[in-house]
């Protein structure tokens, strides 16, 4: 007897991989050389820029707290956002 090979039922559904592009993963910024209380440029992956002071961050220096100099309130960024910090 010959074994019989079952057929999908669900044709016409694929599924889609999503593409990769360098939007999608960053390389994680050093951030550990920046202190708290710095006064930092921050740079955001669409390219809009405003300086800020950093007011906390994490120990292994992967998340950290921006003050916005503008007024614009507190932000907490991720060192693999794509967001640079740069002292200013």
């Amino acid at each position: 007897m010959t074994p019989v090979k079952a057929t999908s039922r669900r044709r016409g559904r694929r599924h889609v991989q999503p593409e990769i592009g360098d939007d999608v993963w960053q390389p994680a910024e050093d951030w550990e050389a920046i202190k708290i209380g710095t006064t930092v440029e921050v740079t955001l992956p669409a390219g809009h820029s405003y300086t800020g002071r950093v007011d906390s961050k994490t120990p292994d220096s992967g998340l950290v707290w921006v003050i916005s100099s503008a007024g614009q309130g507190r932000q907490m960024y991720g060192n693999r956002d794509g967001v640079r910090l740069r002292t200013a």
